[in-house]
């Protein structure tokens, strides 16, 4: 998949675009108020959402008045058009990458500005991003296999009144197993259950991949920081956390998704029925009333030892409604960018940890600093 095609074709894609012009919007002018285009969505996007019911509300001087104003995606077009683009750099990639991968939400509806980037009249302008953003080489990266010499686990810090019990270790396979097992017995027991809650108002499990389940590790970017620490959807607002260096054997096989249609023929060849239990979540994703599969990841472990999804192919992908055939449709939900899930035992954690902490944590200029001590 072409680099500036995953980028506009995917939910999650389209929101990064969006926030690289926001950002050179907020860097070229000083005055707030004279920031057309952050204020232009701000309109747009309330709009989308008091419409539809969702609990928004406008603050501030003139919140009355400033409620009432509407402006369209023609004029976001042109206001987007119009706004001159810093330059490129790996600092402010990884800023948007965390913030698109924030927004993601597979349990409501899109956000407003979700909602509104997938309109074709802002497309020109969105790639127009992209293609700036592509100029700079910086996100070639992102399209890259699993790196097996920069894989981390991250344990985030999460304050507990008791101390919580230590899970049972099991292997792989027996991970897998109960995996299976879970999603067979959840949607035996949603059919009976959802059906009496009318559509859309019930909620469930809505993620696609095997996480709590079985091992996963990330990548790391160029300046050595994980991918897993800033990247994480549905994430709890985490300020400490200790990333450590996992041994990969070099002899695993490693199934790279890299496009829709790897992800469907997985569904295709390999896919469990899921309708029951997400229907419901899944339907305010995408308006889709119908039957839904994901891939059986107990077997797909009978030919791989891993699934890797790299930081393009989450762009495009993460959140999309993806037809499998006439009956069914998938989507990849709850993944993180260059995330590998792991089904094998022998994964190793190395020696060298990391302690990290979150500066600004409940803003978009949150960013994860190393401990002074883990320098040394």
């Amino acid at each position: 998949m072409e680099i500036i095609d995953a980028l506009l074709h995917g939910q999650r894609g389209r929101r990064l675009l969006w926030e690289f012009a926001v950002a050179s919007e907020a860097k070229l002018v000083a005055n707030d108020s004279q920031r057309h285009l952050y204020i232009g969505m701000s309109h747009a996007s309330y709009q989308i959402e008091n419409a539809r019911g969702d609990s928004v509300v406008m603050f501030g001087p003139g919140a009355e008045d400033r409620e009432q104003i509407s402006v369209g995606v023609e004029e976001l077009a042109d206001l987007l058009g119009c706004t001159a683009l810093i330059p490129t750099t790996e600092p402010l990639l990884r800023s948007l990458l965390s913030i698109s991968t924030d927004a993601a939400r597979y349990w409501q509806a899109p956000d407003g500005i979700d909602s509104l980037l997938a309109s074709k009249a802002l497309k020109s302008q969105l790639a127009r991003v992209a293609e700036h953003i592509v100029r700079s080489g910086l996100a070639e990266q992102w399209f890259e296999p699993v790196d097996r010499d920069t894989q981390h686990r991250v344990y985030f810090e999460t304050p507990e009144p008791y101390e919580s019990p230590q899970p049972l270790w099991r292997t792989g396979i027996e991970s897998l197993l109960a995996w299976k097992e879970h999603v067979i017995v959840t949607e035996a027991r949603s059919v009976r259950t959802s059906k009496k809650y009318s559509l859309g108002t019930f909620s469930g499990e809505w993620w696609s991949a095997p996480s709590m389940y079985v091992d996963s590790t990330c990548g790391e970017f160029s300046d050595g920081q994980p991918v897993g620490l800033s990247c994480v959807e549905d994430g709890f607002g985490w300020e400490k956390a200790t990333a450590t260096k996992v041994d990969i054997p070099r002899s695993d096989k490693v199934l790279e998704i890299s496009s829709a249609e790897q992800w469907v023929k997985l569904c295709q060849d390999h896919g469990i029925e899921v309708t029951w239990q997400k229907r419901h979540d899944w339907y305010h994703v995408t308006g889709r009333d119908g039957a839904w599969v994901i891939p059986d990841w107990l077997a797909v472990a009978r030919n791989y030892d891993g699934v890797h999804l790299s930081i393009g192919a989450y762009l495009a992908l993460a959140g999309e409604c993806l037809s499998v055939d006439t009956k069914f449709a998938t989507i990849m939900a709850g993944w993180d960018p260059d995330k590998t899930y792991w089904f094998i035992d022998d994964l190793r954690d190395s020696e060298h940890s990391q302690n990290w902490k979150c500066v600004d944590v409940h803003s978009n200029d949150a960013h994860w600093i190393m401990d002074e001590d883990s320098k040394s």
